[in-house]
């Protein structure tokens, strides 16, 4: 027996709002009519019965109940009914009433012992259900006077008559009572009929709930997924959580799918699972054998065809029997009646009296007759099925293709071309399971191992990365000596599998080269299909890694490429030599795919395009289009875009949500190189915000998995975060001991994308460390290479990196150059970082007017950002600039909002000498002598409660003015 639970959360618990907590099965008008109930049970009770088919979200709502009645602090007790126990007087009321027996002792002698001998706590006589009915309201009735209770009654249909009788008559005096109670049953069955409260009948969700729940619970699911997990959930919440997960674990011979080509709808088995398989399974084994016949082949026979296929079946079908629009039959005569009206009792099809169509239930009836069907039977049927039709018609052939065991090449062939031909309309994920059921069929190794190769990259191109990697697999296992692969094909698949499976770039550098070498590799119409993807592929490689042999693969053959690949690879190629032209082209490109069809392909080159040139929101419309209609990959890239973009641009909170939700999505879909590279755009974030803590646990993992893979990309960019996490805490040394690891001084910027996005960085580690004159040797190199030239964000991080560099007497200037740059407010971290700087170097100079203007400016920006480190450090400043007055109290108020004894100018002397700086170098840094930093110690150390530098670091952590704690409780 399954006891009920007997929840006890506490009186002072608020309840949740419905429209807030999660919602599984999109159930949420349920809950507002279920909500009000529960909200005012305090003064009066109520009961409902939930009814619907299995997986309709019933349990769901109650689950929501209980949370809900929990939180509010009232009493709840649950049942769940179980078949076993149907026939058991009694057993679901012992599983609610259990809790409540140690306080049976305050009922009246009589109904005591009448409830205890219907428990089975007595070996009395088991007494009526009338009487044990008055004994259980009898103790709910003083329970609940004690503490309202919710009653959850779950699986009424398998609750033994005893109880459900008790449990009527319980809802029909629950208005009088602080009581609500909640049941839960299928359609069918007494309960069903006869409920004691209102009944909310959960029918399945609309197309709209349903499409909304499926983006919600699998928010990556491709397009050809979606599709086909709509259809054939039919708004069964269940399914539409299950169904995917099926999809991703199927073989691909039970996904093999071809359209009709008038619905449009798809041909194939989908695989149910355990969970969505039971549904209907108790219900479908009670027909007799003959009824299992009759209704697989309708599940089997797909979307209505021509009534001349139906006429066609009349020779192999029994006699007597009565023909479908679609290609099934209704039975007819006495014997085919009898068992026709078995199936129409049992509630699960009917026959359309208008068209003589099957009509199924639910879709997922349909599915179960497939899932409840051994293999022997699915095959018969789908040979029965193509007996019926014309030789040439997709059903036909996707009906035999079902039905096949061995080889049969001539029906290879047939798929073959069919998947061909889905492909050339975009449905490449579909396509693959197609070419791989014609691999299945293939007789010789050679054109076996060619279809799986071909299926290998649909099956890429459509998102399924798993699927492609299973399928060259298999094609590498069907290589026998003097076995010929389609090279440019195979070597193209396995470089784009592999680097997106686990960001491993060798396939490409290795096998895109010579097969790009090769003499005319590609026919005028692989093209599109062949030529392009490898370039793009070498492109998005050659900047990860900075490998020679691809780059030289480039130059050798960008010249065949169209225009967006040749305009991605200068984009990536050498920037300051290359990239200068690429804004004005990439609009001109943008503009140009506005009207024309959404094309994957072109989509992600203009998008990596704008990635190289910070320019990816001004093209946000291009993106948005093929967004929600694309594959994985497509959408995945896009996302990855917009996180980056989104940091540049100081949209942190979503850039961070992005991050994460993107780097679970990847790692669920089996994308190891998009996982990594959402978490480094996390680590971006985190960076900013100061987040050591964060940030180095996003490194433990990044770190190692690119050095094995040379990707320089990912390693240079986290010693950028890594200097720009130590600036925002002070550790100037730190930081310029990473960006010189980064980028030698005095020389122009190396070949590493991204490296323009350190200049900040480098400039103020220089300064602060006491090696101005390198960032400016460097910045001279900087501005002689052009880097300025190729974008409005380039050409203000040269500027602000200038001005960082310049002594305070010359760099007023500097300052009014980039804030005069258009667009400099677009990117709010970089500019109050500028506003920090300059407002203390007039701070320095006594301009303390126009210092408090530039330090709020990026005060303000710093709160909005939640980044405290930096926030501390402007607020520092502006007490500093301040003076004794209302802004002064924020030398005292560290963002987090604990107090510490110390001033402005002591904090700073303090962090350092925690650092380990010297008196001299301290000086140094803020401009005043040896002598004045000990003055300033003296008063420190009693301060903090301490007597030595070495206790420095302590103290301020527990006096709460150690940046590192704040920056990562902040972020």
């Amino acid at each position: 027996m399954e006891i009920g639970t007997d929840m006890d959360t506490g009186s002072g618990a608020r309840s949740g709002d419905s429209a807030q907590d999660p919602d599984p099965a999109g159930r949420g008008p349920e809950r507002e009519l279920l909500a009000p109930a529960l909200d005012a049970v305090r003064s009066t009770g109520a009961a409902f019965l939930l009814r619907g088919d299995p997986g309709m979200g019933k349990t769901a709502l109650l689950d929501w109940a209980e949370d809900r009645a929990g939180r509010a602090g009232l009493r709840v007790l649950r049942m769940a009914g179980a078949e076993a126990e149907s026939a058991l007087p009694f057993a679901a009321l012992h599983q609610v009433m259990w809790p409540l027996l140690d306080t049976a002792h305050r009922l009246p002698d009589g109904q005591r012992r009448l409830l205890e001998a219907a428990l089975g706590m007595r070996a009395d006589e088991v007494p009526s259900v009338a009487e044990v009915a008055g004994a259980a309201l009898t103790l709910l009735a003083g329970a609940a006077a004690r503490r309202p209770i919710v009653m959850l009654l779950d699986g009424l249909q398998w609750a033994d008559p005893s109880s459900a009788a008790v449990f009527r008559s319980i809802g029909s005096r629950a208005a009088g009572l602080p009581l609500v109670v909640i049941g839960a049953t299928r359609h069918e069955g007494p309960h069903a009929v006869r409920a004691a409260g209102r009944p909310i009948d959960l029918e399945p969700l609309n197309d709209a709930r349903a499409g909304e729940l499926l983006r919600g619970l699998h928010p990556h699911l491709a397009e050809w997924a979606r599709r086909r997990v709509l259809r054939a959930a039919g708004g069964n919440p269940l399914a539409l959580r299950e169904l995917p997960a099926e999809l991703e674990r199927a073989a691909p011979d039970r996904l093999a799918v071809l359209a009709d080509p008038e619905s449009g709808d798809l041909l194939g088995e989908l695989p149910l699972g355990e969970r969505v398989g039971r549904l209907y399974e108790d219900r479908l084994r009670a027909l007799p054998e003959d009824a299992h016949r009759i209704l697989l082949l309708a599940a089997l026979g797909g979307p209505a065809a021509p009534t001349a296929t139906a006429r066609r079946s009349a020779a192999t079908t029994a006699p007597g029997a009565a023909h479908t629009a679609d290609g099934t039959h209704a039975p007819a005569g006495t014997e085919a009646a009898d068992t026709w009206r078995l199936i129409e009792d049992s509630g699960l099809a009917r026959v359309d009296p208008r068209t003589g169509r099957v009509i199924f239930h639910h879709p997922l009836v349909r599915a179960g007759l497939v899932h409840i069907a051994s293999s022997a039977q699915r095959r018969a049927a789908h040979r029965r099925l193509a007996e019926t039709l014309p030789p040439r018609s997709p059903q036909r052939i996707a009906h035999l293709a079902a039905a096949a065991i061995g080889p049969d090449d001539e029906l290879a062939a047939l798929l073959d071309a069919a998947a061909q031909t889905m492909a050339e309309r975009g449905a490449e994920a579909e396509a693959a399971s197609v070419m791989a059921r014609a691999a299945g069929l293939t007789a010789g190794p050679e054109p076996r191992s060619a279809r799986l190769v071909a299926a290998a990259a649909l099956a890429a191109r459509g998102g399924r990365l798993r699927f492609a990697d299973r399928l060259l697999s298999e094609a590498e296992n069907e290589a026998r000596p003097g076995t010929a692969r389609p090279t440019a094909l195979y070597a193209l698949a396995v470089a784009y599998v592999r680097l997106h499976l686990d960001g491993d770039p060798t396939p490409s550098i290795e096998g895109l080269p010579a097969v790009l070498d090769a003499a005319a590799p590609f026919g005028a119409g692989q093209r599109a299909a062949l030529l392009e993807p490898a370039l793009f592929v070498l492109v998005i490689v050659a900047a990860h890694t900075g490998d020679e042999r691809a780059r030289a693969a480039l130059e050798r053959h960008v010249g065949e490429a169209g225009e967006l690949t040749a305009l991605c690879h200068q984009a990536w190629a050498d920037p300051p030599r290359t990239a200068r032209a690429v804004p004005a082209r990439l609009r001109a490109a943008v503009e140009a795919q506005a009207d024309g069809p959404p094309d994957p392909l072109a989509a992600r080159l203009l998008l990596w395009t704008a990635m190289a040139v910070d320019s990816v929101s001004d093209h946000a419309p291009l993106w948005d289009r093929p967004a929600s209609r694309s594959t994985y990959v497509t959408q995945a890239f896009i996302e990855l875009a917009r996180t980056h973009d989104d940091f540049l641009h100081g949209r942190w909170d979503r850039s961070l949500a992005l991050a994460r939700r993107g780097a679970a999505a990847s790692a669920a879909h089996g994308y190891g190189y998009n996982e990594m590279m959402f978490l480094l755009h996390a680590g971006q974030v985190l960076a900013g915000r100061g987040d050591t803590a964060g940030l180095e646990a996003i490194a433990r993992v990044l770190s190692p998995w690119a050095a094995d893979r040379n990707l320089r990309l990912v390693t240079g960019r986290l010693l950028g975060l890594k200097a720009l996490c130590a600036l925002g805490h002070g550790r100037a040394g730190e930081a310029w001991h990473h960006v010189r690891s980064l980028t030698p001084p005095g020389v122009a910027l190396p070949r590493l994308p991204w490296i323009q996005l350190t200049l900040l960085d480098f400039a103020q580690a220089a300064v602060e460390s006491g090696h101005r004159a390198e960032a400016r040797a460097h910045l001279r190199a900087v501005r002689a290479a052009g880097i300025a030239a190729i974008s409005p964000h380039h050409a203000f991080l040269v500027a602000g990196a200038e001005a960082l560099a310049a002594a305070d007497d010359a760099a007023e200037e500097r300052y009014a150059a980039v804030y005069a740059l258009p667009g400099a407010e677009e990117w709010p971290f970089e500019l109050a970082r500028l506003h920090l700087a300059h407002g203390a170097s007039l701070r320095r100079r006594s301009r303390r007017r126009e210092a408090a203007a530039r330090l709020t400016a990026a005060h303000a920006v710093f709160e909005r950002l939640r980044t405290a480190p930096w926030a501390g450090q402007a607020a520092r400043e502006l007490a500093a600039a301040t003076g004794p007055g209302p802004e002064a109290e924020w030398a005292e108020r560290p963002v987090g909002g604990v107090r510490h004894p110390l001033s402005a100018q002591e904090s700073r002397i303090a962090e350092l000498a925690a650092e380990g700086l010297t008196n001299r170098e301290i000086g140094a840094r803020l401009r005043l002598s040896p002598r004045t930093v000990g003055a300033h110690l003296y008063k420190i150390f009693p301060k903090l409660g301490i007597t030595t530098r070495g206790g420095m670091a302590r103290a301020l952590r527990e006096t709460g003015t150690d940046d590192t704690d704040r920056g990562a409780a902040g972020a």
